[in-house]
């Protein structure tokens, strides 16, 4: 049965299950559930096509004339 990351609690999140993230509010909840081993960790990116991984290195904005996300969205990259 599938539950949504909100409705999980730290208890129930297992190492190395795949938990959706829709949101960053998903993506906070999914950090508060890790280690402060796994918190030390590179923020990293896994990209399937080309099997490999990538460190993200910033968090960036996107401005008004990004013609794919709102102004301000915010977005990671590597």
């Amino acid at each position: 049965m599938l539950h949504s990351l909100l409705e999980l609690t730290t208890e129930e999140m297992t190492p190395n299950a795949p938990y959706g993230c829709q949101t960053y509010k998903d993506l906070l909840t999914m950090l508060q559930s890790m280690t402060a081993e796994q918190l030390d960790c590179t923020p990293t990116v896994y990209d399937p096509d080309a099997d490999e991984y990538y460190p993200i290195t910033t968090l960036l904005t996107a401005s008004d004339t990004n013609d794919v996300l709102d102004s301000d969205h915010p977005y990671l990259s590597f």
